[in-house]
């Protein structure tokens, strides 16, 4: 099962080959049936985003779900999670774990938090914020101020935006400082040794933050979150770094290479840059071959947004016209009628070729 967990992660992130939200489902899901514990757990943060759920589950519940297999099948962190979610939103898990987890959520997070577990001990610290427990709330924070400075940077994060109500401006503003600076300079270590953290370290060193270090340090942590991390979102910032000059020499190249990465894996933005460059090449059989390759990879139906619906729009009508590939009418409806539930227009494509319309299909 480990074995599943692991190439469902593959497919999920497109490390070294065609990202695949549907086949990473299946093998991730295969592998948390299986008892991998830590396949339901890394399940549970992605789920929800991947699936248009018919009772219109929130994000919390769906989170709970996986949650409680990972418990089921023994996993203690899954258990916590489930009693920490609980604590999150009552409101929303109430009718499904009131008389199970419920019982047990407070007593199970004060456990985790007497043994210096940060994510309890935040949480605990939220629900006595919401129920107005000053001084609760204020011995938490407090404990967990000890932790930070102990080192758990985990913690840190937590305390720097807690409002320290009895300590004055001046304090406040001292300890802010601090904690900030202090957690910076963890996040940029850590993002330079190749472990993470470098999204906090991109706000660190910009301008007006803790450590501000100018557009150059602000360039290489968005490299290394690109580069490393793999993080595609700093990848489209990078290619717009790149292309505009700002904190690395003006390179059109280099920003058409990160473009490219970025819409390899579903940076709408990216793609749309990408096709820009493309069309300035000019027109004939060759360009309408690169605009098709690159349409088809930023047709996205899964991600039930309207710019990849569209480029799904543009590349059925490529398909129809034979225009970058060969022509495949079949193909067309059946992109047509994949977009036909999520976009009206692409139900009245499907009428103009006289082609059945999906019974689930109720327009926007």
């Amino acid at each position: 099962m480990e074995g599943c967990r692991a190439a469902g992660w593959l497919f999920l992130h497109g490390f070294g080959l065609t990202e695949d939200a549907p086949r990473a489902d299946d093998l991730y899901t295969k592998a948390c049936k299986g008892k991998n514990t830590r396949a339901c757990m890394e399940f549970a943060v992605e789920f929800y985003h991947w699936h248009d759920w018919p009772i219109k589950a929130t994000e919390a519940l769906v989170e709970a779900v996986q949650h409680k297999l990972a418990c089921d099948h023994g996993e203690k962190q899954g258990c916590l999670a489930l009693a920490l979610d609980f604590l999150r939103h009552p409101e929303e898990l109430d009718a499904y774990y009131k008389d199970t987890v419920g019982k047990t959520a407070q007593k199970t997070a004060e456990d985790a938090c007497a043994a210096s577990h940060i994510a309890a001990c935040s949480t605990l610290m939220d629900v006595a914020q919401r129920s107005g427990d000053k001084p609760r709330a204020e011995a938490l924070a407090t404990k967990l101020l000890a932790m930070c400075r102990a080192g758990e940077m985990g913690a840190c994060g937590r305390v720097l935006r807690y409002p320290w109500s009895d300590r004055t401006p001046a304090e406040r503003k001292s300890l802010t400082k601090d904690l900030g600076l202090k957690l910076c300079k963890f996040s940029e270590a850590e993002c330079r040794a190749g472990r993470g953290a470098c999204s906090l370290a991109i706000g660190c060193v910009g301008e007006d933050s803790f450590d501000p270090q100018g557009p150059g340090a602000v360039a290489e942590f968005t490299y290394r979150a690109c580069a490393v991390s793999r993080d595609f979102k700093r990848c489209e910032e990078l290619a717009d770094m790149f292309e505009r000059g700002k904190g690395v020499p003006r390179d059109p190249e280099e920003a058409s290479f990160f473009d490219m990465a970025a819409c390899q894996h579903g940076r709408d933005l990216a793609c749309r840059r990408t096709l820009g460059r493309v069309r300035k090449q000019g027109s004939g059989p060759e360009v309408d071959r690169k605009i098709f390759e690159v349409t088809k990879i930023g047709c996205r139906v899964d991600k039930r947004d309207v710019g990849w619906l569209m480029n799904c729009e543009r590349l059925a009508e490529m398909y129809e016209t034979g225009t970058g590939t060969q022509k495949d009418v079949e193909k067309a409806v059946e992109i047509f009628t994949a977009v036909c539930p999520h976009r009206e227009e692409s139900c009245d494509e499907l009428r103009r070729l006289k082609r059945p319309v999906p019974p689930d299909a109720d327009g926007p």
